[in-house]
């Protein structure tokens, strides 16, 4: 694995993963919420991404494409299939939090939010991957490294579809989210 192009596929496959749980848990609230989190001035910041508009050229897309009112959202959501900005996961309002039924249902969803941050966590010096500008510096990043952030955010994505289906978690599984750090913003 030499180039970031080794990663674009893998990375997709696994934010799909993620916008499907995510769709699968929320959906309903967010649904029927007419307070709208989602913001163009977000949107753009898949356009400013060398490595998330590598992703949207991928699907064909470009500024062009972009509302610049609405940004990537229509009537069902995010239009986007991946490459969405790491926040477009990672944020949850108080009803979301408040719909899971206790702290383990909690834990399991704001561990999900984070996988796609995990991966890119200080790629290059203290830049998330998705905040590196210059397509040149994506060479620059550990792929070593984004590829090991790749299986562990994997593992943990695993956990959460199984604790989706049984409602339980086991030690092991708790020390495989537990390698995902949860953002305290």
């Amino acid at each position: 694995m030499n180039s970031i192009d080794d990663i674009l596929d893998p990375y997709a496959e696994l934010e799909q993963s993620v916008c499907r749980l995510m769709k699968e848990l929320f959906s309903d609230t967010c649904g029927l919420c007419t307070a709208c989190c989602c913001r163009a001035d977000i949107c753009e910041e898949a356009l400013q991404s060398a490595f998330l508009s590598q992703l949207l050229q991928r699907q064909g897309l470009s500024e062009a494409n972009m509302d610049d009112r609405y940004g990537w959202l229509d009537l069902h959501g995010c239009s986007l299939e991946y490459g969405r900005p790491t926040i477009c996961y990672a944020y949850f309002c108080d009803q979301l939090l408040a719909r899971l039924p206790d702290d383990e249902a909690r834990l399991t969803a704001q561990v999900l939010g984070q996988l796609m941050d995990h991966i890119g966590h200080n790629a290059l010096g203290s830049l998330a991957l998705g905040e590196i500008r210059n397509p040149d510096d994506l060479e620059k990043v550990d792929h070593n490294q984004l590829f090991q952030r790749m299986e562990e955010a994997g593992a943990a994505l695993v956990v959460i579809e199984n604790y989706l289906q049984t409602g339980r978690l086991s030690l092991a599984d708790r020390a495989i989210l537990a390698e995902i750090k949860i953002s305290e913003d």
